[in-house]
């Protein structure tokens, strides 16, 4: 299929779990960016990398491929024809941006990407879509959608659909995303939970942690409290306890760490496994 000489061609199969492989602007057409990038040698088993794609790393190695939705917790940045700098150990490979800001190659498959949406992979291996969901996401969209070009795909019961493709510039920063639904659960404390567990946390996990520190912490406080007003009591009556005195609030101290100790190991597991 033909389009506009300043776009290249895209071949799309269906919306599965399938590869998709693309093919979308030169490297030269995507707006320079202001940004930190490190240099990994390229995979095209995924599809031809270009500019404004997101890429994997591949098997652990020094390369990387174009992001899939099963390759999506392998996330490591989007390619970028113009760094600022480049971290480079004078091996010759693709420059993908850890962070700073950077052209993506969004499509509005999950609708129209607007300035502070968040951006996921899409079922189009390398381009990004705004995330509704729970998700690893590459970055936060810092302006709207302008689409450049328009194609029709198929998705799995074979109805075709129309979507756009452009760039978007996005601050990028590889994180897991809580999508918001819940008022009952702050923002930042969700936030946190999947920061510690490097994926998205349930709801009801971080409700558990939440209340097994809240437990350890009033514990803790309990304990120091009680023991340091007895301790003060008792030394009033009788000074020359102070040596047996002090080695009981050393104990308390003690007692007080093991419980935060393991009020924080609980909590960590119950996050992370």
């Amino acid at each position: 299929m033909k389009i506009r000489s300043t776009t290249a061609r895209i071949v799309i199969g269906a919306l599965s779990s399938y590869i998709i492989i693309f093919a979308f602007a030169p490297l030269s057409d995507a707006q320079s960016s202001s940004t930190i990038a490190q240099t990994f040698k390229a995979s095209s088993a995924q599809g031809e990398i270009v500019s404004g794609s997101l890429v994997s790393i591949k098997n652990g190695e020094n390369t990387v491929e174009l992001t899939t939705q099963e390759t999506a917790n392998k996330l490591v940045g989007v390619v970028d024809g113009s760094p600022l700098v480049s971290l480079s150990e004078g091996g010759q490979g693709i420059e993908v941006v850890l962070s700073g800001t950077a052209e993506v190659l969004v499509s509005d498959i999950n609708g129209v990407v607007g300035s502070g949406d968040k951006l996921t992979i899409s079922p189009i291996a390398g381009v990004a879509m705004k995330s509704a969901n729970n998700s690893q996401i590459i970055g936060t969209a810092q302006e709207g959608f302008t689409p450049t070009t328009t194609k029709s795909i198929s998705d799995r019961g074979g109805k075709r659909h129309n979507i756009h493709i452009g760039y978007v510039r996005t601050q990028i920063g590889v994180t897991s995303y809580q999508a918001s639904g819940s008022d009952f659960l702050p923002p930042f404390l969700q936030n946190a939970a999947n920061s510690i567990a490097g994926r998205p946390v349930s709801l009801i996990r971080v409700l558990i942690c939440s209340i097994l520190l809240l437990l350890g912490f009033i514990a803790v406080i309990i304990l120091v409290y009680t023991s340091t007003r007895s301790a003060m009591t008792s030394l009033g009556r009788n000074p020359l306890a102070a040596p047996a005195i002090r080695r009981g609030l050393y104990q308390i101290l003690a007692i007080s760490l093991v419980i935060t100790g393991c009020t924080l190991l609980a909590s960590y597991v119950i996050l992370t496994v």
